[in-house]
């Protein structure tokens, strides 16, 4: 276990979530933590998959998820699926 300095504010509104929550506020700390991490994640390897850095099956790759998975993300963020047949035979491989 690490100890993690927070600014009073910001533990003060992790109390009212947590009591709100009926969770213990280490525990909702460390939840929202673990879903914002996942979430700027995701949202970075978005952006890479919209500017062409990486394919389709590397961005599938680097979220843990399954093509359709991943399919699915970019039509929620609303970001076109543009699959070259070089991306494909890089794939394949």
């Amino acid at each position: 276990m690490r100890v993690v300095k927070l600014k009073d504010n910001l533990f003060r509104k992790a109390e009212k979530a947590s009591a709100i929550q009926g969770m213990k506020v280490d525990d909702l700390i460390s939840a929202a933590l673990d879903e914002g991490i996942h979430l700027l994640s995701e949202r970075k390897v978005l952006n890479l998959y919209k500017n062409r850095k990486i394919s389709l099956q590397k961005a599938a790759e680097m979220l843990a998820v399954d093509l359709w998975e991943m399919i699915d993300k970019l039509k929620n963020a609303d970001i076109h699926i543009d699959y070259t047949k070089a991306e494909l035979a890089e794939d394949m491989s």
